[in-house]
């Protein structure tokens, strides 16, 4: 019989108290030497772990805020997702589905009209009404508030409650992807309760969080766990499974054998080349196309070789995509030709990549004044993405071959959020982003002023401006053709891959994954 962990980390959540006691004593026999075979013969006598009622989770990263509109991280959301609900969410096919909201309509292209499940309350007793998804969305387009995702957001003009279950939004404009953007992906719309949330400048819930959701907050020891209970009263009916703990395990060999262990039940990015050894016994492999993006973005704010369109062309010839993705991840995923999956509204297949050509780039610096190269900063973090060190270190190597060096920075997701907050990501950056329309990665990305954007051009504003306000779905297309080309001549970015989820599981444990890599437990059982 497998064992797990407990929220200390022992092997303990599949127990009884007695049985983990029996065990400690018998370890610590064995360490000593004073037990041999016979000792290790009891173990699993100690072990009786008929009552699945837990489920612990490995990601690389703790999170950063219990706040959802205070980040910007997946880890983050994939804690709080479980705490917070949002108007609408996303079911495993990628489908638009009600959570807080029953229905929406549009009385006119500049309204969605929201209809709010009745009889909900948040965790700690206040009602569920408009007036909380009032003060959500107005606190986190405050521009004093800095949201992190305001971009996605960032259409709507007024929120206004029409009565204790109905709410209206007003955009200036039509707002195509509006139910894309108050989904929980979106992590500033999940909806947080009033009263709670202005206690103490919000510190009480960036520290303790409140939400609707189907788990409420036991405890956060930062840098080791998050625990959560079920909640009995959840609008959707009590989890199967009583209790989730999430624990932050950089490395993913440490994540691979916990997993194997029995430490964890969900162990996420496994490794391509560790999916056979997993795929058997007691534990299991579950797979998703992704809606992530793998790909360098450079910044051209501040005055680098990078502010020439030419260096930047050059690094797109200068790195051999192909050879990484099949080197590093077996094949798989999805190259893609612009910063955009290619499962996105208007992703073009004929659209394709600069090819791998070190001579054309070796040329393209000369061109532009750096024959001899130069040295600039690449920024991101270590075991966020799948193979991410080892996908920005192969980079590194193509394009020292045409004369860049790059000095590898490895920032802590807790840095690399403050930094980020500062507009501080210099040089060449590996962040990651998902979205499945150029609204939700070409406006934050890419337009003048967003939070998320080191790039300027007026003339891609207009058009995705234009895009962002568009509902006609040929027009949109045509106008997202034009910033198509756009992008690729100016080459703001060098586009990657489009990678799968790949997550190791508890062979006993049922639960189906998420393209856009939210990792919801209402589920899941075991």
């Amino acid at each position: 019989m497998r064992k797990t962990t407990d929220p200390t980390g022992r092997s303990a959540h599949r127990r009884t108290e007695k049985g983990e006691q029996m065990k400690d004593i018998l370890r610590r026999h064995f360490v000593a030497g004073t037990l041999g075979a016979a000792a290790l013969a009891l173990l699993p006598l100690a072990a009786s772990a008929q009552n699945a009622s837990t489920i612990v989770v490995a990601q690389a990263a703790d999170a950063y805020s219990m706040d959802p509109a205070k980040h910007s991280a997946f880890p983050t959301a994939n804690i709080l997702f479980q705490i917070y609900d949002g108007l609408v969410s996303q079911n495993e096919k990628g489908d638009i589905v009600p959570a807080l909201a029953t229905s929406w309509s549009n009385p006119d292209p500049l309204t969605w009209r929201f209809k709010l499940r009745e009889g909900v309350k948040f965790h700690n007793g206040e009602p569920f009404t408009a007036a909380a998804v009032k003060y959500t969305l107005d606190r986190a387009l405050d521009p004093n508030f800095k949201a992190p995702y305001y971009s996605r957001i960032s259409q709507i003009k007024s929120v206004t409650v029409v009565d204790d279950y109905t709410v209206e939004i007003k955009t200036d404009k039509p707002f195509p992807t509006m139910l894309l953007s108050l989904y929980e992906a979106s992590f500033p719309a999940l909806i947080v309760p009033p009263s709670y949330t202005a206690q103490n400048n919000s510190a009480d819930l960036a520290a303790k969080p409140v939400g609707t959701g189907p788990y409420r907050f036991v405890e956060w020891k930062k840098d080791e766990r998050v625990v959560l209970e079920a909640n009995p009263d959840y609008w959707g009916g009590k989890p199967a499974v009583e209790k989730v703990i999430f624990r932050p395990i950089k490395e993913t060999r440490t994540r691979i054998a916990e997993l194997k262990s029995g430490g964890v039940d969900i162990a996420v990015d496994v490794p391509p080349e560790d999916m056979a050894s997993l795929d058997g016994g007691e534990t299991k492999i579950s797979t998703v196309a992704s809606d992530s993006l793998y790909f360098l973005a450079f910044d051209i704010t501040r005055d680098t070789p990078l502010k020439d369109k030419h260096v930047r062309q050059a690094i797109n010839y200068a790195v051999d995509v192909d050879a990484i993705q099949q080197a590093l991840l077996n094949g798989m995923g999805t190259r893609i030709a612009l910063t955009l999956p290619a499962n996105a509204f208007g992703y073009d297949q004929a659209w394709k990549p600069y090819p791998y050509d070190p001579a054309k780039a070796k040329a393209l610096l000369a061109e532009a004044g750096y024959k001899d190269g130069f040295t600039v900063p690449l920024m991101t973090r270590k075991g966020r993405y799948m193979k991410d060190s080892e996908i920005v270190e192969a980079t590194a190597g193509f394009l020292a071959k045409v004369g860049i060096k790059v000095n590898i920075q490895y920032l802590e997701p807790g840095v690399w959020g403050q930094v980020s907050e500062k507009k501080g990501r210099e040089g060449i950056t590996f962040p990651g982003w998902s979205g499945r329309d150029p609204n939700l990665v070409w406006y934050p990305l890419l337009h003048t002023g967003e939070y998320q954007s080191y790039y300027s051009n007026p003339e891609l504003d207009k058009l995705l401006d234009a895009g962002a306000g568009t509902i006609d779905q040929a027009e949109r297309k045509s106008i997202y053709e034009k910033a198509a080309a756009i992008i690729k001549e100016d080459a703001p970015h060098l586009p990657m891959i489009q990678p799968p989820l790949i997550y190791g599981l508890d062979a006993r444990l049922t639960w189906t994954p998420r393209p856009d890599g939210m990792i919801d437990l209402r589920k899941a059982h075991f």
